[in-house]
């Protein structure tokens, strides 16, 4: 006489099969969102990482004297260095929170460049420079110059907060 299974042994592996499969489902949403949250820790320290490193290398190859300008919530600052991202030889530097953007810009030029002006537009004279975002959401950029070291806080909601006090090359 052959032997098949009876519904009670069918739905018993059925019932089986699927606490198995909602544990694999639950290991496997846990591995995600652990995952996810170890992407965003990443970059989080990565743009730290970069702007902490653009910093250092600006402020410590920096040859004239820095020009800061405190405004509310926010400074700037711009000075000549020999660090360049983009081959120029000796750039200006500028360091600022885009107001529109609420994001940290680097700008990179051959010459000094006057944006205070509403109705600025480019420069005649043949001055390329280069803008290079490098946080967003920032909620506090500030700089004191205290003579053989410049002292630096940022704060952002997509990155770690950067606290530092960088020696100034030579000016």
């Amino acid at each position: 006489m052959k032997r098949g299974f009876t519904l009670v042994e069918m739905l018993i592996s059925i019932l089986l099969t699927a606490i198995v499969f909602t544990y694999l489902f639950a290991t496997l949403d846990g591995l995600r969102a652990s995952h996810s949250r170890y992407v965003k820790s990443v970059k989080k320290v990565t743009a730290s990482q970069t702007i902490f490193s653009l910093l250092t290398k600006d402020i410590t190859q920096m040859r004239s004297r820095m020009a800061i300008t405190h405004e509310a919530g926010y400074d700037r600052f711009s000075f000549t260095t020999e660090n360049s991202i983009y081959g120029i030889a000796r750039p200006w530097v500028l360091y600022y929170v885009s107001r529109m953007e609420n994001a940290l810009i680097r700008i990179e030029a051959t010459k000094p460049i006057d944006f205070s002006g509403s109705d600025y537009i480019g420069d005649e004279n043949g001055t390329y420079f280069f803008a290079d975002k490098l946080a967003t959401e920032c909620t506090s950029f500030r700089i004191g110059d205290n003579g053989s070291h410049a002292d630096f806080l940022l704060k952002c909601k997509n990155i770690a907060p950067l606290v530092m006090a960088l020696y100034k090359g030579d000016q």
